[in-house]
């Protein structure tokens, strides 16, 4: 249950987009590469549908997740080699 927990954590600290939440929950949850793999082909594929401006916002929206991921990373060194006291 811990795993849930902190992937739900992660993912409600990257992003407040309904779509990418779902994804990145499956994604983070996935069983090995190769059903990374097969996330990451249909989320694109199923994004070929969109209007261009759909698109671009979906992109728009990937580029602030990963912005994010710098600032997360760093608070999670500091949580892993923080003293427990």
């Amino acid at each position: 249950m811990k795993k849930y927990a902190q992937i739900q954590d992660i993912v409600s600290r990257l992003t407040d987009h309904k779509t990418f939440r779902t994804f990145f929950t499956l994604y983070l949850m996935a069983e090995s590469e190769e059903e990374r793999e097969r996330l990451n082909n249909r989320f694109w594929k199923d994004a070929e549908v969109l209007s261009p401006a759909e698109q671009q916002l979906l992109r728009a929206e990937l580029t602030r997740c990963f912005l994010r991921l710098p600032g997360m990373t760093a608070d999670l060194m500091e949580r892993v080699v923080a003293p427990v006291v």
